[in-house]
């Protein structure tokens, strides 16, 4: 019961957003962008840092340069996200990413890839569905990670991951193999 009235009021919020166009992430709120499927709070004050920092987003492909939002919730929110043009306001197109195949298979957000790592991932830029590949990481220990490096900054070294709830020495050791920081 508490599903259902929980994804009536999230269409609620989203419906009217896409018919006028979509959240503009160059003037969002963190609480409008919160409203965004797989952005929380923690995401949603990384966009907007990272908007202060760099500068308006040209496209909205370029949300994917925000740690933390990968392929898979780019592609989840594509649809719903416009940014601001030039000075008449009109909305820039959406852009493939540049290094996207044309046809590239979407991943689901909380879908760990197939097998192990074959290279070591960067703990610091992976998306939520790339850390869940590390041995030991699901989907909640991997929301943790990014969470932990939105709000305290990147990991120096494999090891800082026992600063995040739930990661102890264990994990690490389980995870240093395939693990980096640059």
């Amino acid at each position: 019961m508490f599903r259902k009235l929980l994804l009536i009021l999230i269409l609620c919020v989203l419906a009217p957003l896409a018919w006028a166009g979509g959240i503009d992430i160059n003037k969002a709120t963190i609480a409008e962008l919160d409203t965004l499927p797989g952005i929380g709070p923690a995401k949603a004050q990384a966009i907007v840092d990272h908007r202060t920092q760099n500068g308006k987003f040209a496209s909205i492909d370029q949300i994917t340069n925000v740690t933390g939002i990968g392929p898979a919730t780019f592609e989840n929110i594509r649809a719903l996200i416009t940014t601001s043009g030039g000075e008449d306001g009109d909305a820039a197109p959406a852009d493939p990413p540049a290094d996207a195949p044309e046809s590239a298979p979407k991943d689901p957000v909380d879908a760990p890839a197939e097998g192990p790592p074959t290279s070591k991932l960067n703990i610091n830029k992976a998306s939520l569905a790339e850390l869940q590949t590390l041995p030991g990481i699901g989907p909640s220990k991997a929301q943790a990670i990014i969470d932990d490096r939105t709000n305290n900054g990147p990991f120096e070294k494999c090891a800082d991951l026992t600063r995040v709830a739930g990661i102890g020495p264990a994990t690490v050791a389980n995870i240093e193999a395939n693990c980096a920081t640059k």
